[in-house]
């Protein structure tokens, strides 16, 4: 999270990591890195502040996929449009709600097949509605406060057909509902007995109604709420995480169609798979040590197209993208590391040159974005 120190973080990773062998790259593999300006003033002093600060989407309508990255030290978040080949127009803003909104996340919310923008800062959620043409409306913002990160997801909770928000919150996960025009009412939280830093959205039983697991940096554990319909959540579950967990994200790891979860562990330089029941809980923790210098985020997707989930993370203390090939069964394998921009942030995962292949991108405190092309 963005209050953890990154010279902590080093010292500790030259502790643990001072006798780790590389590990050899598997069939997963990525070109060079090649890098476009942002335009935008993004953090520079380590991890945070927000699991999910970049986001992708065919904003302008042109068919490629663009970025909206969010902008911590500016006025608001950046759009970057694809070119088509991997490489980025410079950075515009999409409005200008103030500083401070490290988290962003992309959704239609007003129903027009237009992948709109959320953000979140310290107090307060932002809706950006899309023109289409790579404009948006002037933001709307609700009073709120944040988690121990900053992080926004947009999903139908309550199932009427419009896409609702949810916000971390201090002890939890607050619920706003859509009204279809970018409009938000607050709803309940879900909370737990501790400080959340990260959370994502699931379907954890089974019922195909979107559940939640959120990250507990007190107990270092991570609990499951089930959806009970409605938009309201009931705790169910959890299971011990790494230390000091900066992202979470689901995903079916061992093919049962129930998804699990894959976490980011900064301070222990670990990556966690833990298997769901299918019940709302965890039957089983997979743990890959010493897999990164100072994890901060975390994306999944099959980029072998081998049927099974894979998984990028940025580590933050010596500027790489670590790969993770998954095994089908619940267990992912280290499979190599590339070199990025500066103190990279958040992974997204979209096929950026159009080949047909998931390719990487990631922003850093350097104000570029590196892309990573898929080459397996």
């Amino acid at each position: 999270m963005r209050h953890t120190p990154t010279a902590l973080l080093a010292a500790a990773a030259a502790c643990l990591l001072g006798t780790a062998t590389a590990t050899a790259a598997g069939t997963i593999d990525f070109a060079p890195a090649v890098n476009s300006p942002t335009g935008g003033n993004f953090p520079s002093w380590g991890p945070g502040p927000a699991p999910i600060g970049v986001v992708t989407a065919d904003f302008n309508g042109d068919g490629k996929a663009d970025i909206v990255s969010a902008d911590f030290g500016g006025s608001g978040p950046v759009l970057m449009t694809g070119k088509g080949d991997g490489t980025f127009d410079p950075g515009k803003r999409i409005g200008t709600p103030g500083n401070g909104y490290g988290a962003v996340a992309a959704g239609d919310l007003n129903g027009d097949g237009k992948p709109d923008v959320v953000a979140q800062s310290w107090t307060s959620i932002a809706t950006f509605i899309n023109n289409g043409d790579g404009t948006f409306a002037s933001p709307k913002t609700f009073p709120t406060l944040e988690g121990a990160q900053q992080e926004v997801i947009i999903a139908d909770v309550n199932g009427d057909g419009r896409n609702d928000v949810l916000s971390l919150v201090p002890a939890g996960v607050k619920t706003w509902f859509g009204k279809g025009d970018g409009d938000l009412d607050g709803g309940g939280s879900a909370i737990i007995p501790g400080v959340a830093a990260a959370f994502t959205v699931g379907n954890f039983d089974g019922d195909g109604k979107p559940d939640i697991a959120i990250n507990n940096d007190v107990l270092q554990r991570v609990h499951v709420f089930t959806n009970r319909g409605d938009g309201s959540f009931q705790l169910r579950g959890g299971s011990t995480s790494g230390l000091i967990t900066e992202d979470i994200r689901a995903g079916d790891f061992n093919g049962d169609g129930i998804d699990d979860v894959i976490t980011a562990d900064s301070f222990s330089f670990s990556t966690t798979v833990l298997i769901s029941d299918g019940k709302g809980d965890f039957k089983k923790t997979n743990r890959i040590p010493l897999s990164g210098l100072g994890p901060t985020s975390i994306a999944v997707g099959d980029f072998d197209r081998d049927g099974k989930l894979d998984a990028v993370m940025s580590a933050v203390l010596n500027s790489k993208i670590v790969v993770f090939s998954g095994n089908g069964d619940g267990t992912i394998t280290r499979a190599g590391e590339h070199s990025v921009t500066s103190q990279p942030q958040t992974p997204a995962i979209a096929d950026y040159d159009g080949d047909g292949k998931l390719d990487v991108v990631v922003a850093g405190s350097a104000n570029e974005l590196s892309f990573l092309k898929n080459q397996s």
